[in-house]
């Protein structure tokens, strides 16, 4: 793989942000020269590299470019995913046997967001193993902020693997991730997210947040709901990333959810391109967490398991 040559203003090494919030970043295309320059707010750092992304557009061309390992003056893109996934999928056959059923509802190309349900750390690479299709991840960027070697290889690799950071803090949080997902999806990508935004801590499900159905409802993709079973009884500990030998996993997967039809049916004789209510996302949430439970059997709970999760630390702090 080539190396790209980077001009930067100062000495030290930068990794540069994915520009999904404008905010933060501003990003260019140039169709004839095939190169994106994206330029800092702070006017410290200004990067032009040649970027070249499989099945990318030029409307977002650099809105999630590859993992690139940082040293002075030279950036290496990788995208690892093509060739891990077979040789994961390998070793979850050759030591857990797990099981997939419906993989005939997964969609051969286009748009498409994954929706799973959240029981264990090891779902983020166990399904998309399953599942015959690229999946991107939007992941917290503080999982690309480690220090030292460990901390930048980890962010290497969670890019290599089409994890793309996004900064949930603050109050434009939401809007960085939703971006970054339309962003994905407007490449005719496959995005793949956990509803419920945090991991069930008891293995029940919890209430879906609205980020999937306003993504589906904004780029018109289906939602392909996924649920993994024995995932959360073949967990080590709380945060093990390697199941229990012999462990029974199975990914079941379910008909795609065009959640336009579903708002256009809800609405009865309301516009239906008016935008939706908080009621509909609501509504239209909660639907989507029902087909995924049909799925995977769980007891469900009405309360977002971040909150939970909250209360139970205070309680145990108390």
């Amino acid at each position: 793989m080539s190396a790209y040559l980077v001009r930067r203003r100062r000495r030290k090494s930068v990794m540069f942000s994915s520009g999904f919030d404008s905010a933060i970043c501003g990003v260019s295309n140039s169709r004839d020269t095939g190169e994106c320059s994206l330029t800092s707010r702070r006017g410290c750092t200004r990067v032009y590299a040649p970027y070249v992304h499989r099945g990318m557009e030029e409307a977002s061309c650099g809105a999630f470019p590859p993992s690139r390992w940082v040293w002075p003056y030279r950036v290496i893109p990788v995208h690892l995913y093509p060739v891990l996934q077979p040789i994961v999928k390998f070793l979850l056959t050759l030591f857990w046997r797990p099981t997939v059923a419906g993989l005939q509802h997964v969609p051969s190309s286009g748009r498409m967001i994954m929706a799973c349900n959240h029981t264990s750390a090891f779902e983020t690479y166990f399904v998309p193993c399953m599942i015959p299709r690229e999946i991107h991840w939007l992941g917290k960027d503080a999982l690309f902020k480690g220090k030292g070697v460990p901390g930048k290889f980890f962010a290497w690799l969670m890019r290599s693997v089409n994890v793309i950071p996004v900064d949930r803090s603050g109050s434009g949080g939401a809007s960085s991730a939703l971006d970054a997902g339309i962003a994905v999806l407007e490449g005719e990508h496959a995005l793949g997210v956990f509803p419920e935004g945090t991991r069930s801590h008891d293995g029940r499900m919890y209430r879906g947040k609205t980020g999937a159905v306003r993504l589906a409802l904004a780029t018109g993709a289906p939602i392909l709901p996924v649920a993994e079973l024995g995932a959360f009884e073949a967990q080590r500990s709380k945060n093990s990333i390697v199941p229990k030998l012999r462990s029974k996993l199975h990914t079941q997967i379910g008909p795609t959810i065009d959640m336009r039809a579903q708002l256009a049916t809800l609405r009865a004789d309301k516009p239906s391109d008016a935008p939706a209510t908080r009621e509909e996302l609501r509504t239209l949430t909660r639907s989507l967490m029902e087909a995924i439970r049909e799925l995977s059997g769980q007891e469900y709970v009405d309360e977002y398991a971040a909150d939970v999760k909250k209360r139970l630390k205070d309680a145990n702090a108390s």
